[in-house]
């Protein structure tokens, strides 16, 4: 395995990586002609590219499969090929041996444009979002918050929120939300607390999510016999409104995104920083109708 390969997601993951490419030609074309600096932040960047393995036909009768490694653009390469281009890329990648690829490609491309940041995207991020006085720079971007867990702090999305000029894509790990909100209450730990808290930047899914039980409450706060009663759909509802609670733009309905077995894995959601009325209209226009035919393209293929 070379240092550029890197081998992520799902089914499901292709989908995502459309829904992403479409909305950056669509945010580039209509900003072109507009004066404004165009700036794609990837915040878990990888090594630029999907390794994907597909099954191959026996090289001999009752011998084994061997499977056939393709490389794949990832988000990183799909936003270098974006035209008209972005001004800025910025990529974001804390892992070494992935950080090496990304400059290894940067360099051989010989962009002037990618600057690639090796780091934890939470400071890196929430540092770009402090570092420019965004209207007077007459600079507009997009976030591309693409974790490998629930590395994603609520302060970093708070960060972009807080720019009013920066869209964003997060594909949210709705999977670790669940497994770190088990039915049980009692089976709450501390770290598993402190992760909720962490991600969702409030105690409130405290009382929100877990109902039923009695008065005696344990370290934690919960009462004996509590038990989680929002599902999964009900999680990603109160994700969606707990982000259109700092979004001044909008926040639309999610795709969901699944594991290889059928599980929920991540709710890819889009929200928008801009309150301007004619901004907010174009970008939730385009960015509903790739998520409406991310959706179609998943019946398609199960």
């Amino acid at each position: 395995m070379s240092e550029e390969t890197h081998e992520f997601g799902s089914v499901d993951t292709q989908t995502k990586l459309n829904c992403l490419q479409e909305y950056l030609q669509a945010y580039a074309i209509a900003l072109r002609n507009k004066g404004f600096e165009r700036l794609y932040i990837d915040a878990f960047a990888g090594t630029g590219i999907r390794t994907v393995t597909h099954a191959a036909l026996p090289i001999f009768e009752g011998g084994q499969t061997i499977g056939i490694e393709v490389n794949t653009p990832g988000s990183a390469k799909i936003a270098m090929k974006i035209e008209p281009q972005f001004t800025r890329i910025i990529l974001v990648e804390q892992d070494e041996r992935r950080s090496a690829a990304l400059k290894k490609m940067a360099l051989e491309s010989g962009d002037s444009r990618i600057q690639v940041k090796e780091g934890d995207a939470n400071a890196i991020v929430a540092d770009i979002c402090k570092s420019y006085s965004w209207k007077r720079a007459k600079m507009r971007g997009v976030v591309f918050l693409d974790p490998y867990g629930m590395e994603v702090s609520w302060s970093t999305v708070e960060a972009i929120a807080q720019t009013e000029a920066l869209d964003c894509w997060y594909f949210f790990p709705l999977s670790g939300l669940y497994r770190n909100a088990p039915r049980d209450a009692n089976r709450l730990d501390d770290v598993k607390v402190a992760n909720l808290n962490r991600v969702l930047g409030t105690e409130k899914w405290r009382e929100e999510w877990y109902f039923a039980g009695n008065n005696q409450s344990d370290l934690f706060g919960y009462r004996e016999g509590d038990q989680r009663e929002i599902d999964v759909n009900g999680i990603e509802v109160w994700v969606r409104n707990r982000l259109s609670e700092i979004f001044k733009g909008s926040v639309l309905s999610p795709l969901r995104l699944y594991h290889t077995n059928g599980a929920p894995m991540a709710s890819l959601f889009f929200a928008m920083s801009n309150p301007n009325p004619k901004a907010k209209e174009l970008g939730s226009r385009i960015a509903s109708h790739i998520l409406k035919v991310g959706r179609l393209s998943q019946v398609r293929s199960r």
